[in-house]
C-alpha cells in the first residue's frame, strides 16, 4: 500500500501512462464519429432540398404543353365569328346580266322594275330609252316635249276661277296631277339610280342618235333636275290672262319662265314641294 507524498514506482509510472492512452485514443474516436454523424447530419440536410427542387419540375414537365390549350381556348374560339362573318360579307358576285339592243330594252327595263317591285302601270312609251333621252334633253333646255313624255298627262280638264273680272288658276285643277305626282314620289331612288347607271351604255347610244355622241349622261340628267328645282315657289292663287288661244300668266315674271318650270306651276304649291324633295334625292343619289 502506497502512502501519501512517495513517489510511484516505474511499474506503477508505466501501468498508469498506458491508461492515459487508452482514454485519449477512446476520446478522439469519440469526438471523430461525433465529427463524422455531425458531417453526416449537414449533408442529410443540404441534399433535402436538391431532392425537393426536381420534383415541382418533373410535374410540371409530366404535364404535355398540348394540355394549356384548353385554359386560352376562350381567346381562341373568339376569331371563329369572325372568320364566318368575314365569310358572309363577302359573297360572290351575281354574274351580271347581259343588256339588250335597244330594239328590245323598253321590254327589258319593264320587267326589271316590275322584279323590283317598282310600279310601271303609268309608263306608256314604246321607245322608252330613245323617248326618255329626248325629253329630258329638251327639259334641261327647259322645253316640254309631251310626244315624248313616256307617261300619260292628266284627263281631267283645266279649271280656272273669275272674281271681280279677273281669272284665276282654280285650285281643284292641281289635283288632275296627284295621281302622276304619287306615283313618282313612290318609286324607290335607289333602284331608279341603279337602273340608270346599268343602262347608261344605251342611254350614250340614244345621246349620239341625236347628236350627243359625247354627252355624260348623269351630267344631262343633273342638269335637268336643276331646272325643275329652280322653279319659283308661288302661292295657291295665281292670276291668268284669257288668250283666244290658250291661258298665260298674268304676272310677267312667272309667264317669262321656261315652259318646264310654267309646267311645274300648274302642278300647285303642293305638289311642287313634293316633286322638288324627290328630284332632290335622285340628284344627291347621281352625285355620290
Amino acid at each position: 500500500m502506497r502512502d501519501f507524498g512517495q513517489d510511484p514506482s516505474p511499474a506503477a509510472t508505466t501501468t498508469t501512462n498506458k491508461g492515459k492512452l487508452i482514454i485519449s485514443v477512446i476520446v478522439l474516436l469519440a469526438i471523430a464519429i461525433a465529427v463524422v454523424f455531425y458531417l453526416a447530419k449537414q449533408q442529410e440536410q443540404a441534399a433535402k432540398p436538391e431532392i425537393k427542387q426536381p420534383a415541382p419540375v418533373v410535374q410540371e414537365s409530366q404535364q404535355p404543353e398540348p394540355e394549356a390549350e384548353p385554359e386560352t381556348s376562350p381567346e381562341i374560339d373568339e376569331p371563329v365569328p369572325e372568320i364566318s362573318e368575314t365569310v358572309e360579307l363577302e359573297p360572290e358576285p351575281e354574274p351580271k346580266v347581259p343588256l339588250p339592243d335597244m330594239a328590245n330594252s323598253t321590254t327589258a327595263v319593264l320587267d326589271e322594275l316590275k322584279a323590283a317591285e317598282q310600279n310601271v302601270e303609268p309608263i306608256t312609251g314604246q321607245q322608252l330609252i330613245r323617248d326618255t333621252v329626248v325629253f329630258v334633253d329638251n327639259l334641261r333646255q327647259g322645253l316640254v316635249i309631251r310626244e315624248k313624255a313616256v307617261i300619260a298627262g292628266p284627263t281631267a280638264s283645266f279649271r280656272v276661277l273669275e272674281q271681280n273680272g279677273k281669272i284665276y288658276i282654280d285650285p281643284r285643277s292641281y289635283d288632275r296631277y296627284n295621281p302622276m305626282v304619287d306615283w313618282f314620289v313612290s318609286l324607290d331612288t335607289d333602284v331608279l339610280v341603279s337602273m340608270f347607271e346599268r343602262y347608261q351604255p344605251l342611254v350614250k347610244q340614244a345621246l349620239g342618235e341625236i347628236g350627243y355622241p359625247d354627252q355624260d349622261p348623269n351630267q344631262m340628267l343633273l342638269e335637268a333636275i336643276n331646272v325643275l328645282l329652280e322653279t319659283p315657289s308661288v302661292g295657291t292663287v295665281i292670276e291668268l290672262n284669257d288668250d283666244s288661244v290658250m291661258y298665260r300668266y298674268a304676272d310677267p315674271t312667272l309667264e317669262a319662265l321656261p315652259a318646264a318650270q310654267k309646267q311645274m306651276l300648274r302642278t300647285g304649291p303642293d305638289n311642287i314641294r313634293r316633286i322638288k324633295l324627290k328630284l332632290e334625292a335622285i340628284q344627291d343619289a347621281l352625285m355620290q
